[in-house]
């Protein structure tokens, strides 16, 4: 498991660093401020974060976790020697997978670590869709799905391997998929949030495919991802 740790205290990152891979996780990366941390995220490919709500006096942590819930698809857990009912409202806002209370024991983090995968895992794997496969029905979990294609009367849904085709409108199959993680960014396309690479311009890498971006949704695009 791949694990990155944000803590602005070094001894406590490093000793947490310590609990985490004594477990057998890897820790691919610790980062000690926000700014540290949003850069940690481009270049790695963690499954779970731990993150301190407090860093530097200011509460970043919780400015990560709605960065991380907007832009990228693991579970986060809240470390904190706090518990202000205000700023624990505001962290639940970015729905996170536990918390854990300073002082921490290394039986603490395992836990926290394991419950918050399982959950993750099975949340993942029991939101899909039944979709059209020649003459049956199949499964399609949401994660599978890439992007939308409206094509006329049709939907062409993209995955990684498979191509389906499904006789409904565009705004019928959000309806039927109904999550907060698929967004229409042009009248024939949308997009899963969870599948974007990189924005170019008024065009984004889902996968190995370009999806254009039209004038009338960029802006409410962007606000999504937090870029505006």
């Amino acid at each position: 498991m791949r694990v990155v740790i944000c803590e602005d205290e070094i001894l406590i990152a490093e000793h947490l660093s310590t609990i985490v891979k004594s477990f057998g996780y890897d820790v691919v990366g610790i980062a000690h401020n926000k700014k540290d941390m949003k850069e940690l995220l481009k270049r790695t490919d963690p499954q779970i974060a731990l993150i301190d709500i407090r860093m530097e006096g200011r509460y970043d942590g919780i400015e990560i976790g709605e960065h991380i819930l907007l832009n990228h698809n693991f579970p986060l857990i809240y470390i904190t020697a706090h518990s202000d009912t205000e700023i624990i409202q505001k962290a639940l806002k970015t729905k996170p997978a536990g918390y854990i209370i300073k002082p921490f024991k290394a039986m603490d983090i395992f836990t926290a670590i394991n419950i918050a995968m399982e959950n993750f895992s099975a949340a993942r794997t029991e939101t899909f869709i039944m979709i059209k496969d020649g003459y049956k029905s199949v499964k399609l979990y949401h994660y599978e799905i890439l992007f939308l294609k409206s094509d006329n009367n049709y939907v062409e849904v993209y995955t990684d391997k498979t191509l389906y085709i499904e006789r409904i409108s565009l705004e019928g199959m959000l309806n039927t998929i109904n999550s907060d993680r698929f967004m229409k960014v042009h009248r024939s396309f949308a997009v899963n949030l969870d599948h974007i690479k990189e924005l170019k311009s008024r065009e984004l890498v889902v996968g190995k495919h370009l999806i254009p971006v039209s004038r009338k949704y960029i802006k409410e695009f962007k606000e999504k991802i937090g870029l505006e």
